[in-house]
């Protein structure tokens, strides 16, 4: 597999954003917030306990001569870290838990959400917040018209192994790596307008400028996103040699390495699982550095990085603490139980797997024994469960069905979702339409609210409308004259909920004559399954509630990745060179994107937004069954400096924004 392909795309998880806002952001300096400052004589919070400019066990490193002193590993300008509630001190370890490799993603949430720009770490209400500050880049800005973007580096940042961290990796990465097409066929979305790709331009060592052909409204909040993570983080001095361009014997390396190629041998060295998780040699600029891979067995372990580039207020660098632990799990039974026992002092992340609605008594009960508290999660996703009729299925019968809105209305008025909300979610939620959340400005009821009532009634009116004809047993005929049949593919481990809810509506479809077959697979091979367009329905939950700038895949399909049609995803993705042309307002809803996209103006990105749900509402492509409700996450009462409320998001990686560096443990 290509590097290309192999890493996270929008939709996947597809787990959700904080709403960026729209519009480009115009800044040069530190935004205000209540976790970072760029002023060192900011007034300082109560400090915890007495502690030296460095961690004692990397001083002791100084001392044999293993490592440099720490004047010459902190850049000349660190970025400064107020602390959530008090300076901390230094030791312990941060022990979390991951379901295996699918999880991986969950590493980078904590240890290295380290982009040029950084959501504001500060939690402003339920909409959250959508301000940038900078964060790697130590200043920014953009030209009017949004063309233009330049950067200033941090002097003196290095790499974890401690080379230099400089402009010419960036243009590396970006030059040699992001805009290869051998690596990526397809250009990231990052680094596209609507008139071609991005370049790149070296000023000097510390400053650089990327330029698009035509505006690019919505660079700077990608920036800040998953998406943002690839810009910078290549180290060149450790890539050239896995790299046809600047290696002569790059066939020797890719033999020795039994790799098909130069293309998947970068990959596996620095593809999204080399970086979480499975490459401990590749350099990183995060708090903690791999030294433990998945390869390592039962345990991922990172080690604080000696040349992290943030200091706490008193000018003593960062992170407070020592390791990062993640025990490798094989159920979300088991990471409960080891929740319960307080073997684990964080489980936060973009993905819960075990904080239910359902185990929220048992976990409310056991926190005194377990000493850990709960720490609110704002939740942005809309939806607890999507139901995806792939409207591009390989089976022409299937897609003439599937793509007839009255059997998706029909469907969708047979579910009846207070049944669901009782006996799956304890009573908690409401019935919900796959539509922004009311925190949204592009919230609409109407498009909210549709088709939600249960009638069976209704379902039939709609489902006769568009397939009359039963058998003799009242089942319901498809085009081709046979019982309407199809299978829904769904990961039980990721969200354990969607077995019985998927059960309830088995048995309520039936009733109006459609027959669903449910089959239960293993995360991985369901990416791999709907990205190949094998899958005739799936579900996952609902991506774009509040963040529905940035995440529009349940909106129409504005990627392979999305499950309602890859085919016409991967055909906008790819400037209709790959996949199959969509119908007439899918392509609307795709030009109005690329106009939204091209955008800087936010009351124009806002208008042309409106009109693409509009159009979303009015062809109604997925059914939803209930609205997300807020979750929760635990904490050890060991473990400070993390807030009460967090915002639980895919393009928001919680915890990353609320700097995991300043998080310190006592006891």
């Amino acid at each position: 597999m290509s590097i290309g392909k192999s890493f996270p795309r929008q939709g996947l998880s597809r787990r959700d954003l904080l709403h960026a806002g729209g519009g480009l952001v115009l800044l040069t300096a530190a935004t205000g917030c209540d976790l970072l400052s760029t002023d060192p004589d900011r007034p300082r919070r109560q400090q915890s306990a007495r502690k030296g400019p460095e961690s004692p066990q990397l001083r002791a490193r100084v001392d044999s001569g293993e490592l440099p002193p720490l004047e010459k590993r902190m850049p000349d300008n660190p970025l400064v870290v107020e602390p959530l509630e008090r300076v901390g001190q230094y030791g312990g370890t941060l022990h979390s838990a991951l379901l295996g490799p699918a999880d991986s993603a969950y590493i980078w949430c904590i240890a290295e959400y380290e982009n040029l720009l950084s959501w504001t770490p500060r939690y402003t209400g339920t909409a959250g917040t959508k301000e940038l500050t900078p964060n790697v880049a130590e200043s920014f800005e953009a030209n009017p018209d949004g063309t233009e973007f330049t950067f200033q580096l941090r002097r003196g940042m290095r790499w974890s192994d401690g080379e230099p961290f400089t402009v010419d990796d960036v243009v590396f990465g970006v030059q040699d790596v992001l805009l290869n097409e051998e690596l990526f066929p397809v250009t990231p979305r990052i680094l596209t307008s609507e008139e071609g790709r991005a370049s790149i331009a070296k000023i000097d060592d510390h400053a650089f400028r990327i330029t698009f052909p035509s505006p690019a409204g919505l660079f700077l909040q990608y920036l800040a996103t998953w998406d943002g993570h690839t810009i910078h983080y290549f180290p060149r001095h450790y890539l050239e040699q896995f790299h046809k361009k600047y290696n002569p014997d790059i066939q020797r390396l890719v033999a020795r390495e039994k790799a098909a190629d130069w293309v998947e041998l970068f990959g596996q060295i620095c593809g999204p699982g080399a970086h979480f998780g499975e490459n401990p040699d590749l350099p990183s600029l995060g708090a903690w550095h791999l030294s433990k891979s998945f390869a390592g067995g039962q345990r991922v372990v990172l080690q604080r990085n000696p040349y992290y580039w943030k200091a706490d207020p008193d000018g003593s660098q960062l992170p407070y603490i020592d390791e990062v632990i993640f025990d490798v799990v094989n159920t979300p039974e088991v990471m409960l139980l080891r929740s319960l026992n307080g073997d684990l002092n964080l489980e936060v992340g973009p993905d819960t797997r075990f904080t239910s609605p359902a185990n929220k008594p048992v976990v409310a009960g056991n926190r005194e024994k377990g000493n850990y508290r709960f720490v609110n999660a704002v939740e942005t996703r809309m939806n607890v469960m999507i139901i995806y009729l792939n409207f591009t299925v390989k089976d022409q019968v299937k897609r003439e069905i599937f793509r007839n809105r009255d059997f998706r209305i029909g469907l969708s008025h047979a579910i009846n979702r207070r049944d669901i909300i009782d006996a799956v979610m304890q009573r908690q939620g409401e019935p919900y339409q796959v539509a922004p959340i009311p925190q949204s400005p592009f919230y609409n009821k109407e498009f909210a609210t549709q088709f939600l009532d249960y009638d069976v009634d209704k379902a039939d009116k709609h489902l006769d409308r568009a397939f009359p004809q039963k058998d003799g047993e009242g089942r319901r005929l498809g085009p081709d004259g046979k019982p309407i049949t199809f299978t829904i593919e769904y990961v039980a481990e990721f969200r354990p909920e969607w077995s019985d809810m998927l059960g309830i509506i088995k048995g309520q479809w039936r009733t109006v004559g459609v027959t669903l077959e449910l089959r239960n697979i293993e995360r991985s091979l369901y990416y791999e399954r709907t990205e190949a367009n094998l899958h005739e329905a799936t579900v996952w939950h609902g991506d774009g509630g509040l963040d529905v700038l940035l995440s529009t895949g349940n909106y129409f399909p504005s990627d392979a990745g999305a499950n309602l049609g890859p085919l016409w995803g991967t055909w906008y993705e790819t400037g209709g060179a790959q996949g199959e042309e969509p119908p007439p307002p899918v392509r609307r809803q795709m030009e109005l994107y690329d106009q939204l996209k091209s955008s800087g103006d936010a009351d124009e990105q806002t208008g042309l937004m409106t009109e693409i749900m509009d159009i979303g509402r009015e062809e109604f492509y997925l059914i939803g069954v209930v609205r997300e409700s807020d979750k929760y996450f635990i904490a050890s009462n060991v473990i400070h400096n993390i807030p009460d409320t967090m915002i639980q998001g895919w393009y928001y990686p919680t915890p990353g924004p609320t700097r995991p560096e300043q998080y310190f443990v006592t006891g």
